[in-house]
């Protein structure tokens, strides 16, 4: 007989040819080796007589041993042939395909579409499809299209590079209006940029592999720079979500099961947050720290996501860029009542499992689906819950996406913050003021707590109001890690220090990430002996972050019990993220903060030729030059960082601070006089701004300054203290005592402060 293992993959190849062979592969008895051999020579007569043949599936196809445990989707169908039928033609099934006649929607009849100044035009060739564009040279080049990716609203289309690259094209295909059009309408983008089809911002090895297919192994090699790209099926099929499933097979084949059945993946009992856990590994918007998903652990043990700040999210929380559903979903209450997306979604075939507020009102009560509650007439657009509870933005082009925060609209957050809301969305003719009014007016002036709130006042208020987001352990995680990470960015204070400190050891895994995240950005290593405990931690993104803190502070993680493990994996999340800009910019920091200055160099300049706009890399390496006496090409590299982000006020300062040291005053207050006003404030800039100021005896342009910064920040004790300098010289001895007293509120215990205040307050002799 033969084994099974090798009827299956003979059964798999059968299947690739079209050959379908279903009776003798389940009948153990039944499959002769005289059939098998039968279908050997007729597998080798197929192949070799085949004139045309698409060879790149099995390029990527990942070939596995004897021992593999993926096993393929149409294993699951005997037996499952309703989930199967469902997941069919989804949009999991359709997410990424050969490119063929069956698979390719748009037009390829020569059709030409133009953008800005470049044409691409759309053609076939042999049975091949092509397009004929401009690539990241400035040439114009016949590409063949070899994977289609996606089907509805749009379809885009995937080239072939030497290197191992694919790379999707940004002209994609309208599959509902019929046409060609450009996902990037709005910008004018040179040959050579980043954000090009040809760069790093549309390679489907880096942008989108991970997510489409089933066992996904990105396989960058950093050195060479090339790509050995691996999946074991070319879309998301079933083993995708429900892990490998050659055991779960085995277990169901014999005659007699008996014992525990093995666990698959995502069962059907899984409980409400395990469900979002699982599916955030596609539908989130998150950067990659390990090698591949394994399915073992959870979603932090392989991902990290975006935390709810710009770009990607306007500053209360709700989608500006793409999220991919997650992110905002766990800011929901929903999401905190255990609702996870198998509620509102059938979990194969992806669809909603009602229309309209039908669906909605599965949970909730019959009067929310009425005029007094929504003050709208009945059975029209504007009743839908979804149109005031989810609103959407259209990404891609053509696909609109809803908002999953189910957030209650907030037209008074808009009226003071100029956030969105669903009143003027719709009623654009209206102002928020009218909107904030009508709400008071149907639902009176109170409006529930909502983390919101304190977000916003912490960007634009106080400071301290990050401080009450992130303490309170009834807002969503993600939300008080954003918070977390936003008062760290704005310390002032020991006590500040002190305060994040103190959540090193919270329940939520996120809020510990951004603990050990800020205060390596604080630079203290007064916190070593805390963050070297949290290593043993059972989540994997938190011993990452903590090792790289630990690294930044000149701890030798090979000293340590857990050393070994832990720098295996902050090298192996360096390396998964050393295709982008924003990796190798990590992989130079690593290097500096070892000192290996050199290499440090080279990582960054490799960051820059992957992205040349990568600024952030632009600026570290300018500061790295300067130390090393290499002025001339820091003044190089800053002032290019101005030419292409002119609102970017941390390449003014750092230009400031440069001609300061090079002794160039009037440029030095040029530069930081712009550092100071461009938006969001920079207090350093301000700070620095107005000592200049106040050295060439400008004290009232000084305090003018001064009180912008401290508009955010009332409590930051240096500038109070330049103000209280700038009172004092300009004789303005009663604001003195109040800020005075302010900043002995602040530091109760400094003696100059004491000495300062009692000569303002003795009486005159």
């Amino acid at each position: 007989m033969i084994p099974r293992d090798i009827r299956k993959f003979f059964a798999l190849i059968l299947q690739k040819t079209g050959l379908f062979i279903k009776a003798p592969l389940k009948n153990n008895s039944g499959f002769s080796v005289l059939a098998f051999f039968s279908y050997l020579f007729f597998i080798v007569l197929v192949c070799s007589c085949k004139s045309e043949k698409k060879n790149e599936y099995s390029d990527l196809k990942k070939q596995h041993t004897s021992d593999a445990s993926f096993v393929g989707g149409e294993s699951c169908k005997s037996c499952h042939e309703e989930e199967f039928a469902s997941w069919k033609d989804s949009h999991h099934d359709q997410s990424m395909k050969i490119a063929d006649s069956l698979s390719v929607l748009g037009d390829f009849n020569d059709a030409t579409f133009r953008h800005n100044n470049v044409s691409s035009t759309f053609f076939k060739k042999e049975g091949d499809f092509y397009v004929n564009t401009q690539g990241e040279d400035g040439l114009y080049t016949d590409y063949k299209i070899v994977y289609t990716f996606g089907f509805t609203p749009l379809q885009q289309y995937i080239v072939a590079f030497p290197n191992g690259e694919y790379n999707c094209l940004l002209t994609a295909w309208d599959t509902v209006e019929k046409k060609w059009f450009h996902l990037q309408p709005q910008l004018d983008i040179i040959h050579d940029e980043w954000i090009n089809w040809s760069g790093g911002s549309q390679r489907w090895n880096t942008m989108c592999a991970d997510c489409h297919s089933t066992n996904l192994h990105k396989n960058y090699n950093t050195e060479t720079q090339e790509f050995t790209t691996t999946f074991d099926e070319i879309n998301v099929s079933c083993e995708a979500c429900h892990g490998p499933g050659s055991a779960h097979n085995a277990y169901y084949e014999k005659e007699n099961p008996t014992g525990i059945p093995p666990q698959i993946h995502m069962p059907t009992g899984n409980i409400g947050k395990k469900v979002v856990d699982h599916c955030a590994r596609c539908h989130s918007r998150r950067s990659q720290i390990a090698n591949y998903y394994d399915y073992k652990g959870g979603f932090l043990d392989h991902y990290y996501p975006s935390l709810l700040e710009a770009p990607a999210y306007e500053l209360d929380g709700q989608i500006k860029e793409e999220d991919y559903v997650y992110g905002s979903f766990v800011q929901s209450k929903m999401y905190g009542l255990g609702i996870s997306c198998r509620d509102c979604h059938d979990v194969h075939s992806l669809k909603l499992k009602k229309e309209g507020n039908d669906l909605c009102m599965s949970c909730h009560t019959p009067n929310y689906n009425t005029p007094e509650h929504h003050f709208h007439k009945e059975n029209t657009e504007a009743s839908q819950c979804i149109n005031c509870h989810m609103t959407g933005v259209i990404y891609m082009g053509n696909d609109f996406r809803r908002d999953h925060s189910f957030r209650i609209p907030r037209p008074d957050q808009s009226e003071k913050y100029n956030t969105p809301n669903a009143c003027t969305g719709c009623h654009t003719d209206k102002t928020d003021k009218w909107a904030s009014d009508f709400v008071i007016e149907k639902y009176g002036s109170e409006r529930k707590d909502h983390f919101s709130d304190h977000l916003l006042k912490g960007y634009f208020e106080d400071k301290k109001e990050f401080k009450i987001l992130f303490s309170n352990k009834t807002y969503p995680e993600i939300a008080r890690a954003t918070a977390l990470k936003q008062f760290g960015n704005v310390v002032s204070s020991y006590e500040d220090v002190q305060e994040i400190a103190g959540f090193l050891n919270d329940t939520a895994v996120m809020v510990r990430v951004e603990a050990v995240n800020a205060l390596e950005r604080i630079a203290t290593k007064e916190f070593t002996p805390q963050i070297t405990a949290m290593l043993s931690d059972s989540i994997r993104s938190v011993r990452v972050f903590a090792a790289r803190y630990l690294h930044a502070s000149g701890v030798s993680l090979a000293t340590l019990s857990e050393g070994n493990t832990v720098t295996q994996e902050l090298e192996e999340y360096f390396a998964m993220n050393s295709d982008f800009a924003s990796g190798m910019h990590q992989v130079a920091v690593y290097q500096q903060q070892q000192g290996a200055i050199d290499l440090a160099v080279k990582a960054y300049r490799r960051a820059l030729e992957i992205d040349d706009r990568f600024n952030k890399s632009r600026m570290n390496l300018a500061l790295l030059l300067y130390q090393e006496g290499q002025v001339e090409e820091s003044e190089k590299l800053y002032l290019k960082v101005v030419d292409q982000e002119p609102n970017f006020g941390d390449s003014y300062y750092m230009l400031g601070l440069l001609y300061n040291e090079m002794g160039h005053g009037e440029k030095a207050l040029k530069y930081l006089e712009k550092a100071s006003v461009t938006r969001p404030l920079n207090r350093r800039a301000i700070y620095n701004y107005a000592i200049k100021l106040q050295e060439i005896g400008q004290y009232k342009a000084s305090l003018e300054n001064i009180e912008r910064g401290l508009e955010g920040a009332p409590t930051d004790e240096r500038l109070l203290y330049l103000k209280l300098v700038a009172q004092l010289k300009l004789k303005k001895n009663q604001d003195a005592v109040i800020t005075c007293k302010i900043l002995l509120r602040i530091a109760p215990n400094n003696s100059n402060y004491h000495q300062i205040m009692t000569n303002l307050t003795s009486p005159k002799r």
